[in-house]
């Protein structure tokens, strides 16, 4: 079996690896490309024997996106995938992976799994109650508009001189934030002895790496949906979608700090 792997950095659309995983720090982001990348080639192997598609070589791409929150730099487009049209081509279509398979002439699978900071956030936003829409695609936030969302958390909530103060700021806020930048801005330690803007660094850190295990999980399990299915069109908008088809609480973070 042929298979691509290509890593990209959207942060300048550069690709931060080839075929190999070796050039990675060690990460929540590495074991996710692992753990993907082989639970992906296992699940095509099996349906390459089952359906007897070993016929000819096929051909496999896999592309890992890291999408950041915060742009601090020129990026290019968001990274799309091609859809391969062919008879009997199916999809699937979702916030965390777009996968594309085809069978004639021979088999082909071509995948673009996202690392997106953002939907981490979005994805605990929603599960936590905060109501959204599902926005597509979650793209980074320019540095300099992100700043005056944390000046404004910080002069609306942290910085008034009471409760009663503090409850209002919050309404208020909620009005002006995104609603994933809310959760974080929420579950960051709400204290002004320094920065604001570190305590958010350091949630979003938390937040990642807390929940880099479920965001794992979920993605598979989008996967083992896709490969046991015939449906020609899958499409999920938010992560509300998966209640049937996972198990949310192994992905919802409970307490950040």
């Amino acid at each position: 079996m042929q298979t691509s792997i290509q890593i990209i950095d959207e942060t300048g659309g550069r690709q931060i690896s080839g075929t190999s995983l070796d050039t990675l720090q060690e990460s929540p982001f590495k074991n996710y490309v692992t753990t993907i990348s082989k639970h992906v080639s296992a699940k095509i192997d099996d349906r390459a024997q089952c359906h007897g598609d070993l016929k000819s070589s096929p051909e496999v791409k896999l592309f890992f996106v890291y999408r950041r929150l915060v742009k601090t730099a020129p990026i290019v487009a968001p990274f799309n995938l091609e859809r391969t049209q062919s008879n009997g081509s199916r999809h699937l279509d979702s916030p965390w992976v777009k996968l594309t398979f085809s069978r004639s002439p021979r088999l082909v699978v071509r995948a673009v799994f996202l690392w997106n900071e953002r939907q981490f956030l979005f994805d605990q936003a929603l599960m936590s109650g905060i109501r959204a829409s599902p926005t597509n695609p979650l793209v980074p936030i320019d540095e300099p508009i992100f700043e005056q969302f944390v000046q404004d958390y910080t002069d609306s909530v942290l910085l008034v001189p009471s409760p009663e103060a503090v409850s209002a700021g919050q309404t208020s806020i909620s009005k002006r934030l995104p609603p994933e930048i809310l959760w974080l801005f929420r579950n960051a330690s709400q204290s002004t002895r320094s920065p604001f803007s570190g305590r958010v660094d350091s949630a979003l850190r938390s937040a990642v790496g807390l929940a880099a295990s479920g965001y794992t999980d979920l993605t598979k399990a989008l996967v083992d949906q896709f490969f046991a299915s015939e449906t020609t069109e899958s499409r999920y908008e938010s992560v509300l979608d998966l209640k049937d088809l996972f198990t949310l609480d192994r992905y919802r973070i409970k307490k950040l700090r």
